[in-house]
């Protein structure tokens, strides 16, 4: 049974709809997830930051555009949590560094915040993140147990929704930083195909990968954050037709060792799909995930070391000691190894999705085991890694409890680009199956 930090935040769509229709009161709303966060902060700590007294007056505004018919957008009086290496207006960014803990307020919000503000949402705080978004850890803990990680690096926008205290959050992924909390947090992920959502005002770390992502309490949840944003592929949210999805469970060497109680997730939700109606295979991957992860650490490194170079010139104390090697170890990459490197993912991601229909949808299993104990280690990215690299949508989906009491769950991923394509599915199945609705508490 999950712990009492545990709770659903709430079905955005139907939040959405009930503010629409003048059933729910935006101010309300706001006031019970302030409520939710005062009780669970202090044995949490998902939030770095907020403002209240700024949400509530914002909200109070949304309630009038309500009652003047002047609904602004999906999100519309709906609060978010942001990661803190995104940058918001009336915030400071600290990237949970040392070094900047003096930083001066932010005077402008990021890409993604402005799209998220023109969609009407209400930006409730910032949310704990790792150091520059890599493998230092933030004080967040998981809900679900607070001695075990809530994973990295977004690790305070996994466990803000988890524990109730706001419906949906946004974090970023370069390597699985999005969809491994949202597992080890027992939560839903959209993480979008590289490159296709602004990374303006989100501090860089390897930009070939950096991409944000959108966290709800199902996959339902999770596609609607991502749908609110995406000024990409807007194609009509439809029931698809099942003779034309394929859907193909990846086998590979790296998932050899298995946990049983992943490989159990793996098994019920082929299982659930066939029963919906659709058919499911199993193929052998036609790259080694092992290689895909070799070529994107070696990729990330070289950018993460470009881009934070600037970190060698502050005192070596105040940045964290795992942080400064792997910006030396990128600085000692030349770039005519980086650009060889690049050229063979690229060749692999070719090889890899010439291999499938351009509608197929892929199921692996997202963690080779749930959350560890500890907070020192934000976990393992080796199942979710490979896919950042084939830079394609993730759906990280959570399907149940392992015999921890921790959840487990699997990935649905698709081709580049196929992000609503992918959308489409997650809500298909999400209305046709209970089995994807998000944990039962």
């Amino acid at each position: 049974m999950s712990s009492n930090f545990v709770k659903n935040p709430g079905n955005l769509q139907n939040l959405y709809n009930d503010i629409k229709d003048k059933k729910l009161s935006p101010v309300d709303l706001i006031k019970s997830y302030i409520s939710r966060i005062n009780d669970t902060q202090k044995d949490i700590e998902q939030w770095k930051s907020y403002d209240f007294e700024k949400a509530i007056e914002i909200a109070k505004i949304r309630e009038q555009q309500v009652i003047d018919n002047n609904i602004l957008g999906p999100l519309h009086g709906i609060p978010v949590g942001i990661k803190d290496i995104i940058h918001v207006e009336g915030f400071k960014t600290e990237f949970n560094c040392k070094a900047f803990k003096s930083t001066e307020i932010s005077k402008l919000d990021s890409g993604v915040v402005l799209a998220l503000r023109s969609a009407g949402a209400i930006i409730l705080g910032k949310t704990h993140t790792t150091e520059f978004a890599f493998y230092d850890p933030s004080p967040a803990r998981n809900p679900h147990n607070p001695n075990h990680t809530p994973g990295g690096s977004s690790s305070g926008s996994g466990s803000s929704v988890a524990s109730g205290t706001v419906p949906m959050s946004v974090g970023t992924q370069t390597m699985a930083s999005v969809n491994r909390p949202a597992i080890y947090c027992g939560i839903s992920a959209f993480k979008p195909t590289n490159g296709t959502i602004t990374t303006y005002g989100i501090s860089p770390l390897a930009p070939s990968f950096d991409t944000p992502g959108f966290y709800g309490w199902s996959i339902a949840d999770a596609c609607y954050g991502y749908n609110s944003v995406s000024l990409n592929d807007k194609l009509p949210l439809k029931s698809l037709n099942k003779e034309d999805v394929n859907i193909v469970s990846i086998i590979d060497d790296l998932t050899t060792n298995i946990n049983p109680n992943v490989s159990k997730q793996i098994e019920e939700t082929k299982s659930m799909l066939k029963e919906i109606g659709f058919n499911v295979e199993e193929k052998v991957s036609p790259v080694k995930f092992n290689d895909l992860l070799d070529l994107h650490w070696e990729m990330l490194i070289y950018e993460t070391g470009k881009n934070l170079q600037f970190l060698l010139n502050h005192p070596e104390e105040l940045i964290g000691p795992r942080l400064l090697q792997i910006i030396k170890d990128g600085l000692n990459i030349n770039i005519e190894k980086y650009t060889e490197t690049k050229s063979k993912l690229n060749r692999s991601i070719n090889k890899f999705f010439s291999s499938f229909n351009k509608n197929t949808i892929f199921i692996f299993p997202a963690i080779p085991n749930s959350a560890p104990v500890g907070l020192e280690s934000t976990g393992e990215p080796k199942y979710i890694a490979p896919w950042t690299a084939l830079s394609g949508p993730i759906v990280s989906c959570s399907t149940g409890l392992d015999d921890n009491k921790m959840p487990v769950g699997i990935l649905l991923c698709a081709h580049p680009f196929k992000d609503r394509y992918l959308s489409n599915f997650c809500l298909d199945i999400y209305n046709k199956s209970e089995y994807f609705t998000g944990l039962k508490l």
